[in-house]
């Protein structure tokens, strides 16, 4: 996978490099340092989906930060944009263009970690789960999947669009999807947890108004994954 950092000033993006490489170490991250806006664009357009994310400077010459994040969202290029600036006043304008992340310079190491991890989480969730459907593939976003319910052999997957039934043990469900977004709730239920709403201590209530009983057994556990998705993920 790549990342980009954008920043016409050089000094700086080298120091980005150096921090990107030691942070994911073994791993196959290519870092790629561009001095201008219009650059970073004509490279991402090329190969979207290769992008990780992207650090951009909001204040450089002939096209600005926020210029280039608002092209990247005309093209509908979904990589997450982490904006930085000198000037924390900023802020606001990221907002403006979808911004998924803003740091002021110099940059906050853990601010930085904290950000790349939020990243990592977030493409985690947009990951898709691939359900066979009358001789059809789906590909169904994981952040629209509200919760998966086990009936006998099989699992009805509920999302916000419609239903999907898929033969599988709820069990074996549960091992596939991302351990920090989703929670077995109850011997028959999985839970998104991003769709909860409410929790009365003997059942949850999700986004779309549905009420989820959680085991007796499980109602410890269940609140400690629901602290730990809301500090990490809130």
């Amino acid at each position: 996978m790549k990342i980009a950092v954008c920043d016409d000033e050089k000094i700086f993006s080298e120091m980005m490099r150096e921090v990107l490489e030691q942070y994911f170490r073994s791993l196959d991250v290519e870092i790629r340092t561009f001095s201008s806006g219009t650059a970073l664009l004509r490279e991402v357009k090329k190969d979207p989906y290769a992008y990780f994310c992207i650090f951009l400077d909001i204040e450089m010459p002939v096209l600005s930060g926020i210029e280039t994040a608002e092209e990247l969202k005309k093209e509908r290029i979904s990589v997450p944009v982490i904006l930085l600036t000198s000037h924390e006043e900023y802020a606001l304008r990221g907002y403006e263009v979808g911004a998924f992340r803003f740091l002021v310079k110099p940059v906050n190491m853990e601010k930085l970690h904290h950000a790349l991890e939020a990243v990592e989480k977030q493409k985690m969730l947009d990951q898709r789960l691939i359900v066979s459907q009358d001789g059809r593939d789906f590909y169904l976003p994981m952040n629209q999947i509200l919760y998966f319910k086990s009936e006998n052999v099989y699992i009805v997957i509920y999302t916000e669009t419609g239903r999907y039934l898929i033969r599988k043990k709820l069990k074996e469900q549960c091992r596939e999807l991302p351990g920090l977004h989703f929670f077995q709730v109850h011997r028959s239920y999985i839970v998104n947890m991003s769709r909860v709403r409410a929790y009365n201590g003997k059942e949850v209530t999700l986004t779309d108004g549905t009420r989820i009983p959680v085991g007796r057994g499980r109602r410890a556990a269940f609140q400690e994954a629901a602290a730990r998705f809301l500090r990490e993920c809130g």
